[in-house]
Formats: structure tokens, C-alpha cells, sequence
């Protein structure tokens, strides 16, 4: 297998996975606190490993279903899994788009303004010139720039992860020493799940090269790794000052000031901005995709790039008035009751329904399993 084909079946699903998935809420440390952390240190390893299964589970299922019936935007997607009940998932996708973009907004402009002095308003001016910009250019420029925006975000995280692990693994192995399973660890790491793979019918178009059943199996797994392993680097960290931790609006920011490296502060807010704006960038374009389907079968003909932008701009503007509730809020608040929703018309549905049919589909198509 060629390396550019290897990359694209393997490396672009992941990468464009954990841009959207792992950069607004990892990378900001507010929702693995939310979720995971605050149930103290073995409380919140045992939510991630609930939150590692079922993102395996969902992953593997929804990329072997949109290989297998051909359905790389959601609107398609739905409709074969569940008939007309798409437009349930339509409704929802809507409300938690402006959520998801009202809580990248209001980051980035809490970033840039508590890191360089930088207004907020023109913190959110440069989210939303990013993202029209790079939501015009379209599919292959923005599987490209997410590729390439989570090389950087690894290396930064991984790098502040190593540092802390290293310079203070003495407060974190005493907090895991005096610590007990809390309660509602499994809640949280279901909750957390939940939300975050409520996105993925939203990002199949990244998953147009998978071709056979272990492809996509494999490539769910990659996946799966990418948007879990950041969760427990900055679970794990975030214990060398917990409980602390639990009341910073912006933890992993936090926690990368108390270092006093200057230097990676500063590389911090850069990657972690464009990693928030990318995140908007994922999010948009998975609606251009269902907007371009929509358009193909009703004109023949997809919507041009200006009106992409125009989209992507208007969407993301809309959304940036909730960003004035606060980012604290939004997560608590709007992320918490999304799960429960995105459960009952989408993840069950897919586990049931959908996993009914992917088998029926093997069998009727004689798909063995090393293809």
C-alpha cells in the first residue's frame, strides 16, 4: 500500500478525530475536569476506561457502517440507519453545533486574552477568519490542515505531559495513595463519551478512503487511541495539583503558568488557538458535506465555496452569543444534557439497528472477515 493511501485510510480519520474531538475540550482541560478528574484520581481512571470502550464500540461501528452502506455525511448516514428518524439527529446537530462552537469561541478568546492582552473581540474576530477561511477552500484543505495541526498539538501536549509526570510525580502518586473510588465515575466517563461521539457522523467524510472491513476496524482503533490517550496524560497531571485543578476555568492553561516556562506557555496558547479554531473548522465542514448532498440531489450540483465560507461564518457567529454564559456553564450545563440525547438517536440506534445491519450486510455481500 502506497504510503499517501496508508496516511489517508489510517491517519487523516484520527487525525481529523482528535482536532475536533481531543482540541476544544482536552486541549482547554475544562471538560476532562468536568467529567473525569473530579472524581478524583482512581475515579477518574476508571471513567476513562469507560469512556475508551464506548468510543471503541462507536467508532468502529460508524466507520464499518459508513464504509459499508456508502454514507459519508450525516444526513445519509441517518437515513439508512434509522429511515425518516434522521431529522431527529438533524435538530440535535443544529442545537449542539452552536453549543460546541459557542464553547471553542468563548476559549479561544479567554486564551488569547489572559495570554497576550489580546481583546476578546478580537480573539473571536480571529476564530472566525480562520475557519471561513479554511471552510472555503473545502474537504482536502481542511483533512489537510487538521493533519497537520494535531502533528503540533501532540507535540505540545505530550511535552507538557512528560514534564509534569517527571518533575512532579511525587504529589501525583500521593493523591492516587490517598484516594478511593468516588461515585459517579461511570456516569461521568459515560457522559463524556456520549458527547464526544455524538460528533462522529459529523466527520465521516474523513473516512471516504476506507475501503474493506479491517480498514475501517483498524482505523476506528487509531482513532479511538487519539481521542482517549490525551485524556489520561492530562488526567494524570492534572493530580499534581488536585483539588485544586477542579475550580480553573482553564485547567491545563493553569497548570502550564504554575510551570513557569514562559516559553511553552506562549507555544501553548498558539497551538491550543488554532486547535479551538480547528475544531469549529471539523465541526463546519461535516455540515458543508450534508449541505453539498443535499444540493447534489436537488440541483445536481454542490454549493460553491463563497457560500461555504458563508455558512461556516454565519454558524459560528450565531453560536458566539451563547459564548457570553462562559465556558464553565456551557460544559456543565449544555454538554451534560446533550449526552442523554445524543444516547437514545444516536449511540443505541447504532449499537442496535445499525450493528443488525452491518451484519446483514456481510452476510448478503459473503464480506469475509479479513477483508
Amino acid at each position: 500500500m502506497k504510503l499517501s493511501r496508508w496516511i489517508r485510510i489510517y491517519i487523516i480519520p484520527a487525525a481529523v478525530c482528535q482536532s475536533v474531538i481531543v482540541g476544544g475540550g482536552y486541549g482547554t482541560g475544562r471538560e476532562v475536569v468536568e467529567f473525569i478528574s473530579q472524581n478524583g484520581p482512581v475515579g477518574g481512571m476508571a471513567g476513562l476506561l469507560v469512556y475508551a470502550a464506548v468510543a471503541s464500540i462507536v467508532l468502529a461501528l460508524s466507520f464499518e457502517f459508513a464504509r459499508s452502506f456508502r454514507v459519508y455525511d450525516y444526513q445519509h448516514f441517518f437515513r439508512s440507519l434509522i429511515g425518516r428518524g434522521w431529522m431527529l439527529y438533524e435538530l440535535f446537530v443544529i442545537a449542539g453545533l452552536l453549543l460546541i462552537l459557542a464553547v471553542t469561541g468563548s476559549a479561544a478568546a479567554s486564551i488569547l486574552n489572559d495570554g497576550f492582552g489580546i481583546p476578546r473581540l478580537y480573539g473571536v474576530g480571529l476564530v472566525l477568519l480562520a475557519v471561513t477561511a479554511l471552510n472555503y477552500y473545502g474537504r482536502q484543505v481542511v483533512e489537510s490542515s487538521l493533519t497537520l495541526w494535531a502533528v503540533f498539538l501532540n507535540a505540545v501536549f505530550i511535552f507538557y505531559a512528560v514534564f509534569v509526570l517527571s518533575h512532579q510525580y511525587e504529589p501525583i502518586i500521593s493523591s492516587f495513595t490517598h484516594s478511593e473510588l468516588q461515585p459517579g465515575w461511570f456516569s461521568g466517563g459515560l457522559r463524556y463519551s456520549l458527547n464526544n461521539t455524538a460528533l462522529i457522523p459529523l466527520l465521516l467524510y474523513a473516512t471516504h478512503a476506507i475501503e474493506t472491513r479491517r480498514q475501517a476496524i483498524i482505523s476506528s482503533l487509531i482513532a479511538s487511541l487519539t481521542i482517549t490517550v490525551p485524556g489520561l496524560l492530562f488526567h494524570l497531571s492534572f493530580m499534581a495539583d488536585y483539588p485544586r485543578v477542579l475550580d480553573q476555568e482553564l485547567p491545563t492553561y493553569w497548570m502550564i503558568q504554575n510551570l513557569a516556562l514562559p516559553g511553552l506557555t506562549a507555544i501553548y496558547v498558539v497551538v491550543l488557538f488554532g486547535t479551538i479554531a480547528q475544531t469549529g473548522v471539523g465541526i463546519l465542514q461535516g455540515l458543508n458535506e450534508r449541505l453539498d448532498a443535499w444540493a447534489l440531489e436537488a440541483r445536481g450540483r454542490i454549493l460553491t465555496r463563497p457560500l461555504h465560507a458563508t455558512i461556516a461564518g454565519a454558524a459560528l457567529l450565531i453560536s458566539l452569543l451563547l459564548a457570553n454564559l462562559g465556558i464553565t456553564t456551557l460544559v456543565a450545563q449544555g454538554y451534560g444534557n446533550a449526552a442523554w440525547i445524543s444516547l437514545l438517536i444516536f449511540q443505541l440506534p447504532l449499537c442496535s439497528i445499525g450493528l443488525y445491519k452491518i451484519i446483514d450486510y456481510w452476510r448478503h455481500t459473503g464480506e469475509r472477515s479479513n477483508t
